[in-house]
């Protein structure tokens, strides 16, 4: 980050303008401008794109942006983040919390704010500004399909701001309208024993040219699994939980309930019941169609 403010530094010294020239081309504060120098802050591949423009570098600053964009995340983390844009299927089992890809910006900054306790407000914009531009990867038109399966807490759990949870819930039930994301709720009432998930979160990734890999996160520490056996146990676990969470179609008609039962000062206390006529239960077999273990 530091790399890329001294030279965006030099390219706007080079080109005779003041950060309050710059930043009027683009919409922004000179301060912003400022801050992006002095590596406090991180611009989106978007204005990194537009300062490269607005300062004719001749492709110099966008060179930077793969750099740029590793810095926002933990470099255990980083292998994962770089291998989802070209990801063909994304299946992804999170139990506490909604994942970033699919975060809104309100949720993103309350879930990070309450991660980073002894981080600057500037720190908490510029990992919620990385979210954000992470979350391209799924809306592009060569996205690749996800397939996300959460435990029911993750969406009942409430924030302080009483319409974080209801805009939240909003979005997910936009996304799987849209098709472009498939969503499983694991009841909360699954026992122990039917519960394949309980040894914590991960992620699959799937590609055109090399075998799955699956990744594992835990407290300051995560990593890449790429063993074939191993990767293998780790997807007849996610089609487990396929088998034990409602069905695509019985977890959208279940948000839209949630969400409006949700007045976001409480927990909701929507029942899970099944619709005349419609399993929810039912598992949601796997993305080309087929049965999943």
């Amino acid at each position: 980050m530091r790399k890329f403010g001294r030279e965006l530094a030099r390219m706007r010294t080079l080109a005779d303008l003041s950060q309050e020239a710059v930043g009027r081309a683009l919409n922004l504060r000179g301060a912003t401008i400022g801050h992006y120098e002095r590596a406090l802050r991180t611009p989106s591949k978007g204005i990194v794109a537009k300062l490269d423009e607005v300062l004719e570098a001749n492709g110099s600053l966008l060179a930077l942006w793969p750099e740029v964009s590793r810095a926002n995340y933990p470099e255990y983390a980083g292998e994962a983040v770089e291998s989802e844009p070209v990801a063909t299927l994304i299946r992804d089992y999170q139990p506490l919390l909604i994942p970033g890809l699919l975060q809104t910006e309100p949720y993103a900054r309350a879930t990070l704010r309450a991660g980073n306790a002894l981080a600057t407000e500037d720190e908490i914009t510029r990992l919620v500004n990385a979210r954000m531009e992470r979350q391209r990867v799924i809306t592009e038109s060569d996205s690749p399909v996800m397939w996300v399966i959460l435990d029911e807490g993750a969406v009942r759990r409430r924030s302080d701001d009483p319409g974080v949870m209801y805009g939240q819930l909003g979005h997910l039930i936009e996304l799987v309208l849209s098709k472009r994301v498939r969503i499983q709720i694991v009841p909360a009432d699954t026992t122990l024993d039917d519960h394949p998930g309980l040894s914590g979160p991960f992620t699959l990734m799937s590609f055109r040219d090399k075998p799955d890999v699956a990744y594992v996160e835990g407290v300051g520490t995560g990593g890449t699994i790429v063993e074939a056996e191993a990767v293998e146990a780790v997807s007849l676990i996610f089609g487990g939980l396929q088998s034990a969470a409602l069905s695509p179609t019985g977890t959208a008609a279940f948000l839209e309930r949630l969400r409006g039962e949700f007045d976001g000062t409480r927990l909701a206390h929507v029942q899970l019941h099944e619709p005349a006529g419609r399993d929810l239960r039912r598992g949601g077999g796997d993305p080309s169609g087929g049965p999943r273990p």
